[in-house]
């Protein structure tokens, strides 16, 4: 009886490993959500993301300075802890052109912040979701490369606003990133 618990277990640990996928950030950006690998673990095999961690600051032309804090985020559960992602984690710090602080998502927690998606299928741009008032249709995607990937000190970001229908926004009102327009970034 002991030694058939002890086989039903071992068979078991086998099932489980192959289930057990670790699949690499570049094998991801290729696949279109059809042809994906079945995975629990999708690892920056590669260190791809670690050339966008740290601080970024950059002025648009209207003035507003821009603070940007990526953080890489290994092992990162997912979906009721069943898939997991090594993906970057922004928050910024936006000011107007005197100064003022227009919007801080510095104190935010992971769950509030920009979350990081995927790469691109060139591996050049990674793709990034960022909120910071839905009402106001204020969310996109943000994408973030290098315009010289010999030069990792000044990085490009481009807001791409999702195509919602703004309900309960105040007149005037500015979204906090310039929808689809670049901003050049200059790591400190």
């Amino acid at each position: 009886m002991k030694n058939k618990i002890v086989y039903t277990l071992f068979l078991l640990g086998i099932i489980m490993s192959c289930k057990a996928q670790i699949v690499s950030l570049d094998v991801m950006s290729q696949c279109n959500g059809t042809n994906c690998p079945d995975y629990t673990y999708v690892k920056d095999t590669n260190n791809r993301l670690n050339k966008f961690v740290g601080t970024w600051k950059g002025t648009y032309t209207d003035g507003r300075t821009y603070e940007f804090h990526f953080v890489k985020k290994e092992n990162d559960g997912g979906w009721f802890n069943e898939k997991f992602w090594d993906k970057l984690i922004g928050r910024v710090i936006v000011k107007s052109a005197n100064g003022n602080i227009i919007y801080s998502s510095l104190a935010e927690s992971d769950l509030n912040s920009i979350g990081g998606l995927e790469f691109v299928k060139n591996l050049t741009e990674y793709q990034m979701y960022y909120a910071a008032n839905a009402n106001c249709n204020d969310k996109g995607y943000i994408y973030i490369s290098f315009p010289d990937p010999n030069n990792l000190n000044q990085m490009k970001l481009y807001f791409m606003q999702d195509l919602d229908i703004a309900s309960k926004c105040p007149i005037g009102y500015q979204t906090i990133m310039q929808d689809a327009k670049d901003i050049i970034l200059t790591k400190q």
